[in-house]
């Protein structure tokens, strides 16, 4: 019965977060001035954080007490990879090398038989233009900060500009190869994380053949052909850091370089992604307390050397004006997206919770998963593994505060990448531990212990998947470049619908004599069209915010004077919101309705 009771507790304590749910909740800010979701209905941001890593966080805290209290004999508490005893370079480790490099291979073939025509469709202005503007600006202006108020962050905006210069063109369907591009990367980066681990694992007698099934299921996690995928493009900055931090953790051998270079990622993360960034430097933090608790002195040293000379580098090289405004956009960032974007996380249970219920559930379960795999004394499993799956899982739970704030269904699978990552291990591994001593199955394992059978069989079951998955797109490996001209080099033209073409133009004639142009709506993708900078910083109208950016906004429109704004158009979300009533009454003040053009609604200089 004590083997089974921190499980019924683990019940329990689920239950008893589902009715605290409602009882967590903080005072609301009346001084907010920031309309959305969460001051509609008075709602502190703090209360989903905390509902979800209480929710979280309670059932796994009494499933640890239970266990320390009834099955204390069976733990080990250890987390030393010092005294690792376990010989990662064996044969079983050059079947894993050999497969993923095969699994690289097929991955590149896949991404060259993608039929590219299949990724032109109608352009997301909201979404996509914040991405197709930001390089504009940045090309016309020649500033970091001081010309864009950026919404990713100064390289994550600009992303696409890498992917022109090996195309020669700047346009939409670079744009989005770009993102391919980026999932590519991921699925790379994916594949050297499953190996990590596999290598580390002494439980498995043939790494290979369970290195090639965990790594195919990984692999679905970062998808070419989904909109919105678990190891989504963004994350690839994540993974590389990752990658070299578990390095430090696991290494026998310190290397000072990586160390420092861990540290490094400190300001290039926030670089890249503010909100990525965030969450790196959250997990640089731990992992310095980590490395302090395990007595590791020199590996915490230099990653705290390397976060301050990667901060002292951007300070000697980054004018000082550029770097106040790249703090204050980053002050504003962290402050305003919760009120600007928060969408309440539903209680668990509810109805239309099923998704939200489901993504906390699975983050108990991996949780304890990983308690029993870290501590349980009949899992005698090297303790490079279990570092590893442990800051997998703390990474898991970072990641889950952006599903925690913006809590819609694309938002809750954008961060589930990591969790679902840490089940799919332990489903393969305690079926492993189930099977492994079958009659059936070891004979099975000893036949592919044959490298030219495991060999084989990769190569047959990676063949019939690109078949299966393009199997009228071989042919495009063989015609790489007309493939992905197909995209790249298609116009502009065939992402619009001919109403925003015949508004394109016509807004073109009118405004010639305007050197920028400003819109006052959430087409973010008007500057890309009209080749012309912001005439403000705000490309993205949902930045301009009473008390936060609403004076800059009106100043910075008063010394570029354009003859004509766009005021409307047919997406007009964030406007609606009327987070901005000055710098609304400025342009009502100073400008007069010209046209209404279809959707758009253009104003005239007095």
């Amino acid at each position: 019965m004590k083997k089974y009771l921190p499980y019924i507790l683990v019940f329990f304590g689920i239950i008893i977060s589902t009715f605290i749910w409602d009882l967590i909740k903080f005072p609301y800010d009346n001084e907010n001035l920031i309309n959305g979701n969460y001051s509609a209905n008075k709602i502190n941001p703090l209360n989903d954080t905390i509902r979800g890593l209480f929710f979280i966080f309670f059932p796994l805290v009494i499933y640890i007490i239970a266990q320390i209290n009834f099955n204390k004999s069976n733990l080990l508490f250890s987390l030393n990879t010092n005294n690792e005893n376990f010989i990662r370079q064996s044969a079983n480790n050059i079947e894993v090398n050999i497969i993923s490099l095969i699994i690289f291979i097929f991955i590149i073939f896949e991404f060259f038989s993608l039929n590219y025509q299949n990724f032109i469709s109608k352009i997301d202005v909201h979404h996509e233009g914040t991405l197709l503007s930001a390089p504009v600006n940045y090309y016309f202006k020649n500033k970091l900060w001081l010309g864009t108020h950026y919404d990713y962050g100064f390289i994550g905006n600009n992303i696409s500009i890498f992917f022109s210069y090996i195309f020669g063109e700047y346009n939409i369907g670079v744009n989005r190869f770009s993102k391919i591009g980026l999932i590519l990367l991921n699925k790379f980066l994916i594949i050297l994380l499953c190996r990590k681990i596999v290598i580390n694992i002494s439980e498995f007698r043939n790494k290979g053949l369970i290195f090639f099934i965990f790594c195919l299921s990984c692999l679905s996690l970062a998808s070419f052909y989904e909109d919105v995928t678990p190891f989504h493009q963004r994350i690839f900055v994540f993974l590389i850091f990752f990658l070299f931090l578990i390095e430090v953790l696991t290494s026998v051998e310190k290397n000072k370089f990586i160390s420092i270079l861990v540290g490094l990622f400190s300001s290039i993360s926030i670089l890249f992604y503010i909100d990525i960034g965030t969450y790196i430097n959250a997990l640089i933090l731990l992992t310095i307390i980590f490395l302090l608790y395990q007595k590791d002195f020199k590996n915490m040293f230099y990653i705290f050397l390397g976060s301050i000379l990667s901060w002292l580098i951007f300070y000697l090289i980054i004018p000082n004006e550029e770097i106040n405004e790249f703090i204050y956009q980053y002050i504003f960032i962290i402050n305003v997206s919760d009120y600007l974007l928060g969408i309440e996380f539903p209680k668990p249970f509810s109805d239309g919770a099923t998704r939200h219920t489901k993504a906390l559930l699975m983050i108990i379960i991996s949780g304890i998963f990983l308690f029993n795999y870290l501590f349980n004394k009949k899992i005698n499993e090297t303790s490079s593994s279990k570092v590893i799956l442990l800051f997998i899982f703390v990474s898991s739970v970072i990641f889950f505060k952006s599903g925690l704030m913006r809590s819609d269904g694309p938002h809750i699978k954008y961060t589930s990448g990591f969790y679902t990552f840490v089940i799919l291990f332990f489903i393969y591994y305690y079926l492993y531990k189930l099977i492994k001593n079958n009659k059936v199955y070891i004979k099975i394992e000893n036949f592919f212990f044959q490298r030219k059978y495991l060999f084989s069989l990769v190569v047959i079951i990676l063949c019939a998947g690109i078949f299966l998955k393009n199997s009228t797109n071989i042919k495009n490996i063989f015609n790489l470049e007309k493939n992905f001209y197909a995209l790249t080099n298609v116009s502009d033209d065939v992402f619009l619908t001919s109403e925003y073409k015949e508004f394109i133009e016509y807004f073109k004639k009118i405004s010639i004599n305007d050197d920028c142009v400003q819109q006052f709506t959430d087409d973010n993708s008007l500057p890309y069209f009209l080749n012309k900078p912001t005439c403000t910083q705000f490309y993205v109208n949902s930045h301009i915010i009473n008390g936060w950016t609403e004076k800059k906004f009106i100043n910075q429109l008063k010394k570029s004077n354009p003859e004509y704004i766009i005021y409307t158009s047919e997406i007009n979300w964030f406007k609606e919101r009327n987070n901005a009533p000055n710098a609304e009454e400025y342009i009502l003040n100073n400008y007069y309705l010209f046209n209404k053009y279809k959707y758009w609604q253009i104003y005239k200089k007095n």
